[in-house]
């Protein structure tokens, strides 16, 4: 018999896979400016397998989930203030296509939900970019929109059922050959009036250190940290240990295809994880500058 605990680590992990067609790991490069006018359409296509989620203690539990997306993502550099803080506009379209194994934890039928997620919507401005030293540091609110199909009795959904933010501060420095862009997330969730249930802010360190091998190859190795700040609460009441923590590694691949196209490959395993689903994560990246 599962535990009452175990199904509220279970709801943890379905309302975390609303956002996984959303989610995205930093790429080489991600953060650097660009001038005045630069428009880019990034898409990204991705898959996780999730077979296992953990509890507080790292007991392991049949968890079963599948998370594949594809991303739209437009980014347009609108202008520069005082002629030094450059400016813009990017979005987050996701559709996004969830499966549930019949073989989970807390007995729920099997399962498969696809369609529209939750859009992003996100100003940006960099407070500090020098291309002298190639050091740039940027501000991005991201503001996500309960567009996503939502419905309480439905074991997996690809909406949170609320509005939902990211507050990041961007980070970059690329010396030489070498380089690294690095991300502080804040993610905050309104509460789900359907469940009565309010998920914990969490903090998000996410990296990459990359490196030119060629005219045509970058090499990255990537690392992200997600910790809850606080527990859950369902009706008011909070839930003892349900903080959610996560580390990932993994390795990143881009090809440059000419001056305006670049291919990325990336893969994330996660290495250690609490109230949080456990697996493998892989996603191709196509980015086009006009």
């Amino acid at each position: 018999m599962v535990k009452p605990s175990v199904f509220l680590l279970l709801l943890l992990a379905l309302l975390f896979s609303a956002t996984a067609g959303t989610a995205d790991v930093i790429d080489p490069y991600d953060n650097g400016a660009a001038p005045p006018g630069t428009f880019a359409l990034v898409s990204y296509f991705g898959h996780s397998h999730f077979p296992e989620v953990t509890d507080d203690n790292g007991t392991e539990y049949d968890f079963g989930l599948d998370a594949s997306s594809a991303v739209i993502r437009p980014v347009y550099f609108i202008g520069k203030i005082d002629d030094r803080y450059s400016y813009g506009i990017n979005g987050i379209i996701p559709i996004v296509h969830l499966s549930l194994d019949g073989d989970n934890a807390i007995g729920a039928p099997s399962s498969s939900e696809v369609g529209l997620g939750d859009i992003g919507l996100s100003p940006f401005i960099y407070l500090y970019e020098s291309q002298e030293s190639q050091i740039f540091i940027s501000f991005w609110e991201f503001i996500f929109l309960p567009t996503g199909k939502y419905n309480e009795n439905d074991a997996v959904n690809i909406g949170r059922d609320g509005w939902w933010f990211q507050h990041q501060l961007a980070l970059a420095w690329y010396p030489s050959q070498f380089g690294i862009d690095f991300n502080v997330n804040y993610f905050q969730f309104t509460e789900s009036d359907k469940l009565d249930f309010d998920d914990s802010d969490a903090l998000e360190l996410e990296t990459v250190v990359h490196y030119i091998l060629n005219e045509k190859f970058i090499f990255g190795i990537n690392g992200a940290y997600w910790i809850g700040l606080s527990d859950a609460e369902v009706g008011g009441e909070s839930i003892p240990n349900s903080k959610p923590m996560n580390i990932k590694l993994g390795a990143n691949l881009t090809y440059l295809v000419n001056d305006t196209l670049s291919i990325g490959l990336r893969w994330m395993h996660d290495i250690d994880s609490e109230n949080y689903p456990e697996g493998d994560s892989a996603y191709i990246k196509l980015s086009m500058v006009f």
